[in-house]
């Protein structure tokens, strides 16, 4: 049977097969095989359904079937246990559309002892095990309770040929029969909300049928309900486990009380566990996901995700989960690959944190590249935000690709003048490319724009910097005096430490070439007594003066700069003061 819908598609025949009473059916079944002893089943009689086993031989799949519903009407009377003719459910599935020897699933069967009054339903497997007849026989009893359907795993049965595992599976049917009636009665009392009573019953069930799977869920369900410890519940659902490892009730407990007592390894354990028993339920590995995301180990919910996927590549929900578990998995470069699969398919989801976020990620993982293409296609799709503009630029310049930076950090500057970032990058990135006059001028441009001018003054000092080089490897006044009015004109813009360091190293450099000078005018004019060589001297000993003067006052301010630098100026400008004072007092200069 392929699916329980089938029968709905043959409503009628079914229908009208249904209508037909119990003592109808056992003189059918009179008919075509030898009726079971006792007579007629009473109202109260519990059916028991037997249908072809599971089989990769199909012939041995319906014999197995036959000789375990012979066994069962052999053992057991009408009145105590009626087991269903073959004839009846041969005729049922004839009605439905299908083959009498067909083997069906658990839904189907159930479907089909809904039409044949069957309350215990028998799922079996028959497997060939060596040479011979020998065969095992794999069967689960299954029973209607409320909306749910429960089962209760047989031992296996190893038998001689069928007719010998037949007798087994009667023998195990029968001690599991003598539970049932605490079964109901803990089932009675969960309905009546008595748990206490539930659960004394379901012990009792336990003691008559120590295998009992049915009246172990029952204690589990008075305990959940009861709000038992963990540990209790733990117990119960390991237990059922034991017997039926497919059990999703007692999976599904088990790790809702290790969770509840903080042990994630085994939560995890558990939720693996209940993806393997049925990887095709949506919902329950959805969940599952959600639970090993939020305990610690997104990198078990991956492979989940991905077998979802598989039927539903397109689907935006799954697609984002993914890559977030991949990204709080550290899996960066997977979660690269799915974060483009994400915005393919849902262009809305690059969002602003989108980028960031991903930039974030590719910065984490050292991966220069991935920073730029992200940076780069988060300006382009968010042209009025600089700070990605910024990233760009400052990834290029961290990689030394200086020009490069130029380009992001310049636009950045133009969309927004008084972002002080973009001018610094776009600074760093002149000044890198050995742009000095480039940097300078940007340095200037953010300071007409309301930058910080202590932030910028360093920045326009570059030019000063290069002239301050050239001075000191030539050692000419000419070039010191430029170093010299460079400086000033920074300063006077913006000035700062350096500046000031800057004007007293040049200014006093620069009086220093002039003093050879001024020692040979004031020797020539000494000799010479001349006028004109008098005022050379004086005027001299004046330009002198003058620089010192410079030096004396912007010193002290860049000292922090250089203080060993500064010391030593400092001390070198008494020295040239008391000389240019003697020359000066020597020809009376005014």
């Amino acid at each position: 049977m392929k699916s329980s819908r089938r029968y709905a598609a043959t409503a009628a025949s079914v229908v009208a097969l249904s209508l037909v009473s119990a003592p109808v059916f056992a003189q059918v079944a009179r008919n075509q095989e030898p009726p079971q002893r006792g007579g007629p089943p009473t109202e109260k009689t519990p059916y028991i359904l037997v249908t072809t086993f599971a089989s990769a031989d199909r012939k041995l799949g319906v014999e197995s079937a036959n000789e375990l519903r012979h066994r069962i009407q052999s053992e057991h009377s009408a009145k105590e246990l009626y087991v269903v003719p073959k004839a009846n459910i041969d005729n049922t599935l004839a009605a439905s559309g299908y083959p009498p020897d067909s083997a069906l699933n658990a839904a189907d069967l159930m479907e089909l002892s809904r039409q044949l009054h069957g309350e215990y339903v028998l799922d079996s497997k028959v497997t060939k095990t060596g040479p011979g007849d020998a065969v095992r026989f794999d069967v689960r009893v299954l029973l209607r309770t409320g909306q749910n359907t429960l089962a209760q795993p047989l031992p296996a049965a190893n038998g001689k040929d069928p007719g010998d595992a037949a007798k087994m599976v009667e023998r195990s049917i029968s001690d599991m029969l003598k539970g049932i009636p605490m079964y109901r009665t803990c089932i009675d009392n969960l309905r009546a909300q008595k748990n206490d009573e539930a659960a004394t019953a379901a012990r009792a069930g336990i003691t008559a049928y120590p295998n009992s799977v049915l009246s172990r869920i029952c204690l589990l369900n008075a305990y959940t309900n009861a709000k038992a410890s963990p540990d209790s519940i733990i117990a119960v659902a390991s237990q059922i486990l034991t017997y039926d490892p497919n059990s999703m009730l007692a999976l599904a407990n088990l790790a809702e009380s290790y969770k509840a007592k903080g042990d994630k390894d085994k939560a995890i354990e558990t939720n693996l566990r209940i993806y393997r028993v049925d990887p095709t339920n949506t919902a329950v590995a959805q969940s599952i996901i959600q639970d090993l995301a939020q305990s610690g180990a997104p990198d078990k919910a991956i492979p989940i995700i991905d077998s979802l996927m598989k039927d539903n590549p397109a689907d935006v929900g799954m697609i984002r989960t993914k890559w977030l578990l991949q990204l709080n998995a550290k899996q960066y470069k997977n979660a690269y690959v799915t974060s483009d699969e994400y915005i393919k398919i849902a262009p809305d989801s690059a969002t602003a944190d989108f980028y960031n976020r991903m930039i974030g990620v590719a910065q984490t993982d050292s991966n220069t590249a991935k920073v730029q293409e992200y940076a780069a296609k988060a300006s382009q799709k968010f042209p009025k935000d600089v700070s990605f503009l910024n990233i760009l630029a400052q990834s290029f310049i961290k990689s030394g690709q200086f020009q490069q930076a130029l380009i992001p950090a310049r636009r950045a500057t133009e969309a927004d003048p008084k972002n002080q970032n973009g001018w610094l990058l776009a600074i760093a990135a002149a000044n890198g490319a050995n742009m000095r006059d480039s940097s300078a001028a940007f340095a200037k441009m953010a300071i007409d724009n309301g930058a910080d001018k202590n932030t910028f003054g360093a920045a326009l000092l570059g030019p000063t910097q290069d002239l301050f080089a050239k001075a000191q490897a030539s050692k000419t006044r000419d070039d010191w005096e430029a170093a010299l009015k460079s400086a000033q004109a920074v300063d006077a813009l913006a000035s700062t430490a350096q500046s000031k360091f800057f004007i007293g190293v040049a200014s006093f450099s620069a009086a220093a070439t002039m003093a050879g000078d001024l020692q040979s005018q004031a020797t020539a004019a000494q000799k010479s007594n001349k006028k004109a060589d008098k005022d050379a001297a004086c005027a001299t000993a004046k330009s002198m003066e003058d620089l010192l003067t410079i030096t004396s006052i912007s010193m002290p301010a860049g000292a922090s700069v250089s203080k060993e630098t500064a010391g030593q100026i400092m001390g070198g400008i008494s020295q040239f003061t008391d000389y240019i004072g003697s020359v000066k007092k020597a020809f009376a200069c005014k």
